[in-house]
């Protein structure tokens, strides 16, 4: 607290009013001497100047020249000590940017020190700093006996101490100076250069009296004053003639009429209550002692009306006086019927309508009290004969009064006495002239029906049981048997309505007498209220009213339909309406209906007819909607089909009647009651009913009238009530909320709902809107304290007009969406952010900041603040420079909130909440807040300061740096702390900022040795449920993990050692709490994330980043702790499924965790297996209604989980056919689904736009995958599934969904799962089902390739599908051959042309998947040829189609590699750290070798060629021309393969060879053996030089050169391939007799010439055992060997023995073995072979090796062509070396008969390579 002598009391006013302080905090403000003195004493604490303290002041502050200037001016004209106006100056400058009284001088920089603009400011502060000392006094005294308030023992001490007796006279002291206070001279117009101070010096002058009047009529309603007291007290209202007669009335306005009124009946009123006998002990002689001085002013000659109410008031005291009262007859009764002829009761109606008394303060509640027992009073006294009930007023007056339920409470009481029953005998009298006069009775019974539910149901009683029913006697029509005295008997029956709902039967009693109005007959027979009621409607509705006064009769419904009205609101609560109602209801809604459309409209009964309809809606929707809409009363639309933009914009809109009521009765009366009436029923509508039709009919068109007529007008129309233009405001308000907020997801609430946002956003009503909003505090704060009552005053009405408004401005811009794009700006934006000051009038943030120093209402604050936070986070524009503030300025704003203890913990929320949001969107905001250059507050930082000193400043940081550091100690502190709201927002700081990565905003922070520690604290402390500070710390963590890239700081990492220590109970305890779900509850708002599922997600995303950068390594035990609960919690919820965001994010997690730890997942596998099984059934069951995001997870675990645990599930036949089972489910619950979305939008797919690059996979793909990859582990012995595939008809599912997903590309991703998932399933045993399904059918038309327009298909997106296709079928023919071959051949006849050009793709585009679809192909075609005569009889066209492509294939393939070496040739060497090739090369070389393949099923078998004499060449046709160039590029469709291409190929693959051993050789290596690398004796400079010379630039092995960074063993089987394709044609081109001699020269001589590089290799490579490579040893029918077999290593060695066998033991152990021995050059290959045979034939056994994935045998036909050679060699045989013939018969076991070929095939598998370089040099050198 401050300890200057003046206090703040502003400041003080809201601190308390808010309630945000604890009892203790209370105390110790208010035990203070400051503030006690100053409640004692009030406006007295101001104490006058001394001229001589000025010089003083100047010298305490000589830096402050100008403040002191303002000071010196304002002695001039307030009384006030100039140190005092020192403090008074400093409150103003915390008023105005917030602060404290100690830092205000630091806000001089930032105020404009002016003294005609600081002057009047500080001026006017001052004397609303005084009217806040009384207003807090006023609000003590008045809630110290309120047992339900929370510092009620607070207050009621603090009275005690002061004392009432001393306020009472302080208050009567302080009254007589503020009305001897003068008015402050003229001078004072120029000083302020303000015209209008005198009038503000005028309206404070008058709340004060106000105000300290308010107080005494508080403390007089239980405290007695004293005579002395009370006569100085009337005689200062006496001074001042009653607030009338002032010496200032020069400048007395009209505006300030209302004031002086309000003063006037305040001192009336105070008057009536302190004369009270009850209070006043000795009454007499008090009396006595007041008599001179009241009697002396009540009995003057010239009266005015204020004393009518005193007059009545004395007269009444004066009866209870023993002394006194013999004294009525001769005086005081004249006191009495003097005021009844100033008409008392009309003005005391006044009193209670005026400002002052209209509210629901204590000081009305106070007025009506005493005014209630007066006329109690008074009725005992006088109304013994019922006369009192025809004083003009007394009625309205007593209806007034009774609509307290206080009030109401005490009649009923009174009601039920039989004497000294007060105000009952107005009722009794009501009742019996009742319905003679009905208006009486109606006025009492209307103020009734509004005290409450219990007041109701006690005047329903009596309403529907009337004891008398009087009228004006009529002899003719009532003939009377007996008259004795006033009694009578009724001699027939009566009907006194004219009608039978009231009969007076014959015999009745009824009672004469002679009144005013004439004879009256009063009727004894009891009868309803509502009897009545309903007679007068009838008589409103005829027509005819020959006998009727109309205007009387519709003020009698009126008056009962105002009665009606009140008993309907307070029992629709229990949706019951009395039978007795019901028919006055129907005839109320007739009398609507009747009257609407007359000429001229009684628009008060029609209000209340309509608002009896409004109270009819919550029971009766439907029925009230009919009616309405029939009536052609309420506002339409005429076309129901148009847009939000439409009705906005007034479209096919008819207002109706209550448009022309508006316009004609309403807006020139300025009364908007039935406007009200009718807004108030669209609200109860839109309450009450939910249907569409009712949104359509009433509330749509209800919202264009208001958003079109009433909301952009309601501000500018004329009001006869200034405040009914608030309460208009109010109710649109209201209305406008209740839609934006409705949660309703019909299609007539979202269409209401964007009319409103569209309205809101594009139209006038944003500027409505946004000049309500743009009041500022400062003038609301100036209505407020204008008002009597500062906290349920019209002042508090408009506080909530703005927070609506507010209100309705966040969901206008929060739904934004609705209706326009959310990156477009509207116009309600651009007002919002105009930047140009002279444009911005409105200055919306301005203003909207400034009601964060509103002290009448804390809830504005916060809900402007989170204003500011949508502006923030929503709109890209500076909300920095909005303010129109400093950086300092914006600190001080909000931040030093944050260090006042006092401050309301919603406000520091809102502003920490405000902060975070502008770390991340505001960068100006953001640098105002954080400071970066920032300032020691102490003095002292100047010097400098070691590190340990930095570390003990961190709570002196300016910024909110200061805050955040006192937050790290209070959590080190005290981790149990961590359960404040305000903690929690810091962490929330912390946690934006490192998701914004602006972590160097805490750099000051991060600095200090204890960061970390403080930071992640609480994760080693005791764990609070309930708070998200867990989940925002293991999201810091994480980031900063990502962030740091494995360079972490060491405070984290030894914090991360002590998380996942297995020894400590850290990990252990998080999992535990993490997976135990704690605070989860059953009903939890779905669109809000709980705490515990927050905690789960950051979980989620720690292990994400943890996984791959925890700088520390996790072991088995980590990694069982973390998954063994995750997939615990999964089985567990999917069991019971109560929410499907927690499956969701336990599958994720799951995921996750195995995607990194792969099968440390699965610690005990066999348990795992059974938990997949249990996963799978599970999902199964619920599948339908999993989340998609759960879908994905899940099937990615089974799947990836069925791989891993595949020997678990094969162990277990149960699990086994169990999960496929389940896997086969959830399969064909997702093709269902995907055949219904195909019936439900079979164009769709036509519509799709481009696919993205990310394409998100859908779930059936991942269920396809699951299949897949299940289906790979079945093999025979789970035969029995079969029989469950056929069941269940998979296999058909899955071919109608590739038919209707083909040709589909946004199914483009489920094409190629089934494809993949096809070919598995005909790789397994259960495939036979395959070839009864129609295949061909199904696939072979929609495999046409689709349009490719660009935008739906991609021609590489068809590549791929088109390959997976083919895949498929060759894996058919593959596993069922002649079963299937028929269909792929006629594939092959239907896709010959797509075949083609696949096999040609690489010629057009060289890319993978072009490769991968041509390698396809010829996969396909290479299975094939093996039935290559069923094809030639089926379709001989698409055979000779293929393979001529295949040839051209093959030579594009050359190419390809030539270009791709000649590229490579430009580069450096390569070495270790070249990057490889790319992926084309290996990829060409594999469809070279394919190719290659298909060809050699076309060409004669080499050993046929070499060693069978009987062997018809006729058969065969050349492939290869004899053409030796380097290839060249051709545009020719097929251009015609070369032995020239042939050879390029062979030497490039040679050369590849080479090059990859001399990369090894260069590098080091070693011999296989081990020990010194022996140097290569095959090698000489002679044959170095043989082999450079016959490279020559015009060869064809000149052009290829090394293909660096190939496979070997790719290579090597590429060139096994190609070498023997080369040599079979060379041997039939040499052995055939029809090719010319030349052309056979020729061959021999380019093969000697262009293989020497092969020769060489083999003889250096192959033949060198120093350099023996294992994989070179080609074995033509078998596997590549990867591992060394032993056993055949041993067989070699001891054949080798064999051969060489003068080599020393010796040598062989410790050197590679030599070569082989020489041989001549004319040596028959075919007897070395032979030879060769028989010295191996005893140490190995051949052996059939398993099947290569591409077999080598193709068909042979068995017919020769006759033709003879063409001119053209190349063309296609009509065989092939096999036949499917053939194949049949190999089926029989047949001993095979040995024969010297016999020898050579069994013999050429030992070193290929060596045998084909004997085979080329025996081609060159041998004539044929």
């Amino acid at each position: 607290m401050t300890t200057s002598s003046v206090n703040y009391w502003k400041r003080l006013w809201r601190w308390t009013t808010s309630e945000s302080l604890t009892t203790e905090e209370l105390t110790k403000i208010f035990d203070t001497k400051e503030v006690r003195d100053g409640l004692k004493i009030g406006l007295a604490s101001y104490k006058q100047n001394k001229p001589e303290d000025f010089t003083k002041l100047q010298s305490q502050y000589p830096d402050q020249t100008k403040l002191l200037t303002i000071v010196q001016t304002l002695q001039n004209y307030i009384d006030v000590d100039c140190f005092q106006l020192w403090e008074i100056l400093k409150n103003y400058l915390c008023d105005i940017s917030y602060g404290t009284p100690e830092s205000a001088l630091k806000n001089v920089a930032f105020v404009d020190t002016r003294p005609t603009y600081l002057s009047p400011k500080v001026w006017s502060f001052y004397y609303s700093e005084r009217l806040f000392l009384l207003k807090l006094l006023q609000y003590i005294i008045q809630l110290k006996d309120d047992a339900q308030y929370k510092y009620q023992k607070e207050f009621t001490k603090i009275i005690e101490d002061i004392g009432i007796q001393n306020i009472k006279t302080s208050l009567i002291s302080q009254f007589e100076k503020v009305l001897s206070a003068a008015p402050p001279s003229r001078k004072i117009l120029s000083d302020f250069s303000n015209d209008s101070v005198r009038h503000t010096w005028l309206e404070s002058n008058l709340r004060e009296q106000l105000a300290i009047l308010q107080i005494l009529l508080i403390i007089a309603e239980k405290n007695t004053f004293q005579a002395e007291e009370f006569k100085k007290l009337f005689n200062l209202f006496i001074k001042h003639s009653f607030g009338k007669n002032y010496g200032f009335s020069e400048f007395l306005g009209e505006r300030h009429r209302e004031q002086c009124l309000c003063i006037m009946y305040m001192e009336v009123c105070l008057f009536m209550v302190i004369i009270d006998h009850v209070k006043i002990d000795n009454l007499s002689t008090w009396i006595e002692n007041t008599k001179e001085v009241v009697e002396t002013e009540l009995t003057k000659i010239q009266m005015c009306t204020e004393h009518s109410a005193m007059l009545l008031t004395w007269m009444l005291v004066t009866l209870q006086s023993d002394q006194h009262v013999k004294l009525f007859e001769s005086q005081y009764q004249h006191f009495g019927s003097t005021a009844m002829k100033m008409k008392v009761f009309e003005f005391l109606q006044q009193m209670l309508n005026s400002p002052v008394f209209s509210d629901q303060s204590k000081c009305s509640q106070i007025a009506k009290q005493r005014m209630f027992n007066i006329l109690n009073e008074l009725c005992d006294k006088f109304d013994g004969d019922g006369s009192l009930s025809n004083q003009t007023g007394i009625i309205q007056l007593c209806s007034d009064l009774l609509q307290s339920p206080e009030i109401a409470c005490q009649f009923w009481k009174l009601h039920q006495r039989d004497k000294d029953f007060g105000v009952v005998s107005l009722w009794n009298t009501a009742l019996e002239y009742f319905p003679h006069h009905f208006s009486p009775l109606s006025n009492l019974a209307a103020g009734l029906v509004q005290a409450g539910k219990n007041s109701v149901r006690n005047l329903i009683s009596e309403l529907k049981n009337l004891p008398v029913y009087a009228e004006i006697y009529n002899p003719n029509a009532v003939p009377l048997v007996s008259i004795q005295y006033d009694d009578a008997i009724v001699g027939r029956e009566y009907y006194p309505l004219g009608d039978p709902s009231y009969r007076i039967e014959t015999g009745s009693k009824a009672t004469i007498m002679e009144r005013k109005e004439g004879t009256m007959i009063h009727f004894r027979t009891p009868y309803s209220y509502w009897t009545v009621f309903n007679s007068d409607i009838e008589k409103a509705l005829d027509r005819k009213h020959h006998q009727y006064n109309v205007n009387a009769i519709l003020q009698r419904v009126f008056e009962g339909a105002r009665v009606l009205k009140g008993v309907l609101k307070s029992l629709v609560e229990e949706k019951e309406i009395p039978k007795a109602l019901v028919e006055s209801c129907e005839g109320v809604f007739d009398v609507l209906v009747r009257f609407m459309r007359a000429d001229s409209p009684p628009l008060l009964l029609l209000v209340e007819c309509l608002e009896v309809c409004s109270a009819l809606v919550p029971v009766f929707p439907k029925e009230i909607h009919l009616r309405l809409i029939n009536a052609g009363l309420l506002p339409r639309i005429m076309n129901q089909k148009l847009t939000h933009i439409e009705y906005a914009n007034g479209e096919s809109f008819d207002s109706a009647t209550v448009g022309s009521y508006l316009v004609a009765l309403e807006q020139p009366t300025g009364t908007y009651k039935f406007l009200s009436a009718y807004i108030d029923m669209l609200c109860t509508f839109h309450e009450a009913s939910t249907e569409e039709r009712v949104t359509k009919e009433i509330i749509l068109p209800g919202l264009i009238l208001l958003l079109r007529e009433v909301l952009p007008n309601a501000y500018g129309w004329r009001y006869t009530n200034i405040r009914d233009r608030r309460a208009m405001l109010q109710r649109c308000m209201r209305f406008l909320t209740l839609v934006l907020q409705d949660q309703k997801t019909d299609g007539s609430t979202a269409l209401l709902k964007r009319t409103c946002v569209y309205s809101l956003l594009h139209t006038e009503n944003a500027l409505v809107l946004l000049k309500i909003i743009s009041l500022g505090n400062e003038h609301l704060e100036n209505m407020i304290q204008n008002e009597t009552n500062w906290s349920s005053g019209t002042g508090s009405q408009f506080i909530s007009i703005i927070q609506r408004c507010v209100a309705v401005l966040m969901f206008a811009l929060r739904l934004k969406s609705l209706v326009t794009e959310s990156n477009e700006m509207t116009p309600l934006e651009h007002l919002i952010f105009t930047q140009n000051k002279q444009k911005d009038s409105l200055k919306v943030v301005p203003k909207v900041t400034s009601y964060i120093n509103h002290v009448f209402n804390k809830s504005l604050a916060v809900l402007c603040c989170r204003l500011l936070k949508m502006f923030a986070d929503s709109f890209q524009m500076s909300l920095f420079a909005s303010l129109d503030m400093t950086a300092y300025q914006v600190r001080v704003l909000f931040l030093d909130r944050l260090r006042d203890e006092y401050e309301t913990t919603e406000l520091k929320v809102a502003i920490l909440e405000f902060v975070a949001t502008c770390v991340g969107t505001q960068p100006g905001l953001t640098e105002a807040f954080f400071m970066m250059n920032y300032e020691k507050t102490n003095d002292d930082k100047k010097l400098k300061e070691t590190d340990k000193d930095k570390e003990e400043n961190l709570y002196n940081y300016e910024s909110i740096l200061g805050y955040m550091a006192e937050y790290l100690g209070t959590v080190k502190a005290d981790a149990k702390q961590l359960q404040s709201p305000l903690l929690g927002c810091i962490m929330g700081l912390f946690h934006a900022l490192w998701k914004n990565n602006m972590q160097i905003l805490v750099k000051k922070l991060r600095e200090t040795a204890t960061f970390w520690d403080y930071m992640t604290s609480p994760l080693f402390s005791e764990i609070q449920p309930g708070l998200r500070t867990y989940s925002q710390i293991f999201n810091v963590i994480g980031i900063e993990l990502f962030v740091s890239r494995g360079k972490i700081e060491n405070d984290l990492k030894l914090m991360l050692e002590q998380l996942f220590d297995t020894n400590k109970t850290h990990l252990d305890k998080w999992i535990n709490h993490i997976f135990s779900f704690k605070g989860r509850s059953e009903n939890e708002p779905v669109d809000k994330v709980p705490v515990w599922l927050g905690l789960l997600t950051s979980w989620k995303d720690f292990t994400t980043i943890f996984c791959k950068t925890l700088p520390i390594s996790l072991n088995i035990a980590h990694k069982a702790k973390m998954v063994t609960p995750c997939m615990t919690a999964l089985l567990n919820e999917l069991e019971d499924l109560k929410d499907g965001r927690l499956v969701v994010m336990l599958a994720e997690l799951y995921v996750i965790m195995l995607a990194n730890w792969s099968h440390d997942c699965f610690e005990n596998r066999k348990a795992s297996a059974k938990q997949i099984d249990r996963l799978l059934t599970n999902t199964a069951i619920i599948y339908e209604c999993l989340h998609p995001r759960a879908k994905k997870a899940i099937l990615s675990i089974c799947t990836v989980a069925i791989s891993g645990l595949d020997y678990e599930i094969k162990a277990n036949s149960a699990t086994a056919q169990s999960i496929i089972r389940s896997v086969t489910n959830l399969n064909s619950v997702e093709l269902e689904k995907l055949f219904d979305d195909f019936k439900d939008l079979p164009k769709s797919d036509t519509k799709t736009t481009e696919p993205s690059t990310y394409e998100d996979v859908s779930p059936v793909v991942l269920s396809l995958a699951m299949l897949e990859q299940c289906l790979e582990l079945y093999d025979d012995m789970f035969s029995g599934l079969s029989q469950w595939f056929q069941s269940s008809r998979f296999i058909n599912k899955l071919l109608c969904c590739l038919q209707m997903c083909l040709q589909s590309r946004r199914h483009y991703q489920t094409s190629l799962a089934a494809l993949r998932c096809l070919t598995v399933y005909s790789r397994g045993p259960f495939s036979k089902e395959l070839l009864l399904s129609d295949i061909d059918q199904f696939l072979w038309m929609q495999l046409l390739p689709p349009k490719f327009d660009g935008v739906t298909w991609k021609p590489e997106e068809w590549w791929k599908v088109y390959s997976y296709s083919l895949d498929f079928i060759s894996m058919m023919v593959m596993k069922h051959g002649q079963f299937f071959a028929s269909d792929a051949i006629t594939f092959v006849g239907v896709h010959l042309e797509h075949l083609i050009e696949a096999i040609n793709l690489p010629r057009q585009v060289v890319s993978i998947d072009s490769l991968n679809v041509c390698a396809s192909a010829l996969n396909l075609i290479v299975q094939l040829v093996k039935y290559e005569s069923r094809w030639r009889l089926q379709n001989m066209h698409s055979l000779f189609g293929i393979m001529r492509s295949i040839s051209a294939c093959l030579y594009q393939c050359v190419i390809y590699m030539i270009r791709s070496r000649r590229t490579s040739d430009a580069a450096q060497p390569p070495s270790d750290d070249t990057p490889p090739t790319p992926s084309l090369l290996p990829r060409t070389l594999e469809v070279l070798h394919m190719s290659t393949l298909c060809l050699l099923s076309f060409s004669p078998n080499l050993l046929s060629l070499l060693a069978d004499p009987g062997l018809d060449l006729e058969r065969w046709q050349p492939l290869v021309e004899l053409h030796f160039g380097a290839p060249k590029l051709s545009y020719e469709p097929f251009p015609q393969l070369t032995f020239g291409t042939l050879v390029s190929a062979i030497c490039l693959l040679t050369r590849s060879l080479n090059h990859a051993y001399h990369a090894e050789e260069s590098s080091g290596s070693r011999s296989p053996r081990g020990g010194r690398r022996r140097v290569c004796s095959c090698s000489s400079p002679a044959e170095s030089k043989r082999l450079n010379r016959s490279e020559s630039l015009t060869s064809v092995s000149s052009a290829a050169s090394a293909l660096p960074g190939l496979d070997e063993r790719l290579v090597g089987g590429a060139l096994e391939a190609t070498t023997t394709l080369l040599a079979e044609q060379a041997l039939l081109a040499v052995r055939d007799p029809n090719v010319p001699a030349r052309h056979k020269q020729l061959v021999r001589r380019e093969l000697c010439s262009e293989l020497a590089q092969f020769h060489d290799f083999v003889r250096k490579r192959i033949l060198c055992a120093a350099h023996a490579r294992p994989h070179l040893v080609r074995n033509k029918l078998g596997a590549w060997p990867l591992p060394s077999d032993e056993e055949e290593v041993k067989r070699i060695e001891e054949a080798r023995k064999e051969v060489n066998s003068a080599a020393d033991d010796e040598d062989q152990r410790s050197l590679p073995p030599p070569p082989p021995p020489k041989r001549a050059s004319h040596d028959s290959m075919r007897e070395y072979i032979l030879r060769k045979h028989y010295l191996e034939k005893c140490a190995q056994t051949p052996t059939k090796g398993p099947p290569s994935p591409v077999s080598h045998s193709t068909p042979a036909s068995d017919k020769k062509k006759e033709t003879s050679r063409s001119s053209k060699r190349v063309s296609w045989a009509e065989t092939t070396r096999d036949s499917d013939e053939s194949l049949d018969s190999s089926l029989q076991e047949i001993e095979p008969v040995y024969s010297n070929l016999t020898d050579v095939q069994i013999n050429n598998e030992e070193d290929y390579f060596h045998f084909m370089s004997v085979v080329f040099l025996y081609i060159c050198q041998t004539e044929l």
